[in-house]
């Protein structure tokens, strides 16, 4: 078989087990915090308190990642510290602050992942082109549906027990296909490595127009954090159980995988700012539809209009920092943006999310996404403006 073949095989097996491990504990850790008699408030502070932790840690794992590419050994460390974290996570119900202590950190460290994994990837393409990112992320896209649908019902029949187990087993499997990969260091040819450091030494342009997107960009997913963060909550507001939320879940996951095929081939050069524009519009109108929703139907189309932003705006991210940053630094910038996007949008949506939903009402709810919406689109102006120095990643 091909290398790239075997890689994207792995790959695949990578994205489909990591995202239906993560949408295990990530989408219904909140329930079962809720199901111990945690109010809103204080599941969004536990959130926010993740989120903090990520901020701290993952620019020192960029930064370790940059310097070793030792991919291989700083993940199989992480996955078996998160999944020990798990399997213990249930039995520690007597010690309450242990316990949230583990939730805490299983919540930065697996939000962290996400992003380690799509480095992994792009890292790889660049000694094998033809290794592929949108149809492996479009198969965790799925696997994180399909996680989700299942969890949702085994909780409903046997409780949350089957939710740490899930995941664990899950985390493993993961664990086994990430051994197949190679680093990126070692399947690099001597001419690339050479090519590598003459890259490395091309400073960052750390313009305007970066920091503008990157200011659109955390605001953007700030809002779509906010909605899903909590959105397991509000499913079992309008009087639904797990097994529903599992079922949206998994059409969403559904969803997702035509819209990252298609816009891996589609999003390409100046198309980004066109896309991203549409990510907005989107963005805005499913999270009116999940804010004002008074029944099902309603919550769901919004739910799935959320979905598409979601498999938008990380395509659009990829290939719009691609863009901007000199090749030798895009890892860094990427990893910058996935720091403090994860972590601020977390702070922040878990805090006030949180509070709206125990002290407000639907209509503030609303309100707030219109604003957060608003400020992203004007953002987005200076981010997709068009540059007057040369970026060095166009010098060809």
């Amino acid at each position: 078989m091909e290398t790239y073949k075997r890689l994207n095989r792995w790959l695949r097996v990578i994205q489909f087990t990591y995202l239906a491990a993560f949408a295990s504990f990530i989408n219904y850790y909140a329930l079962y915090l809720d199901s111990v008699g945690f109010s809103e408030f204080k599941i969004g502070v536990i959130s926010a308190a993740g989120a903090v932790l990520m901020l701290l840690v993952q620019p020192v794992l960029g930064k370790l990642l940059d310097r070793t590419q030792n991919f291989r050994q700083i993940v199989r460390i992480a996955l078996v510290a998160v999944a020990a974290g798990v399997a213990a996570t249930p039995f520690l119900k007597s010690l309450v602050f242990l316990q949230l202590l583990i939730i805490i950190a299983l919540f930065a460290l697996l939000k962290q992942f996400v992003s380690v994994f799509d480095l992994w990837t792009y890292q790889l393409r660049a000694e094998y082109p033809q290794v592929e990112y949108g149809s492996t992320r479009a198969l965790g896209s799925l696997g994180e549906g399909l996680a989700t649908f299942t969890v949702g019902y085994l909780i409903a029949w046997f409780g949350f027990g089957t939710m740490f187990a899930v995941t664990v087993v899950l985390l493993m499997v993961t664990l086994y296909a990430g051994m197949h990969l190679p680093d990126p260091s070692k399947v690099k040819k001597p001419e690339a490595k050479k090519e590598a450091k003459e890259k490395a030494k091309v400073k960052v342009v750390w313009t305007k127009q970066l920091f503008f997107y990157i200011g659109s960009f955390l605001v953007l997913k700030t809002a779509i954090t906010l909605i899903s963060t909590f959105s397991s909550l509000m499913v079992q507001n309008l009087g639904f159980g797990s097994e529903w939320y599992g079922m949206i879940i998994l059409a969403c996951g559904i969803l997702e995988l035509p819209v990252f095929v298609m816009l891996g081939k589609w999003c390409q050069g100046n198309k980004t700012r066109m896309w991203y524009q549409l990510c907005l519009l989107m963005g805005i109108i499913g999270s009116l539809m999940v804010a004002l929703a008074t029944n099902m139907p309603v919550f769901v189309v919004g739910r799935l209009a959320l979905t598409v932003v979601y498999a938008m705006y990380t395509v659009i991210n990829l290939e719009h920092v691609k863009n901007m940053v000199d090749p030798g630094h895009q890892s860094q910038v990427i990893l910058t943006i996935a720091a403090f996007s994860n972590s601020v949008s977390y702070i922040v949506s878990s805090l006030l999310g949180g509070y709206i939903l125990e002290m407000g009402t639907p209509k503030m709810m609303a309100i707030t996404m219109v604003i957060i919406f608003g400020m992203s689109f004007l953002l987005h102006f200076g981010g997709f403006a068009r540059r007057k120095q040369t970026n060095p990643a166009e010098k060809k």
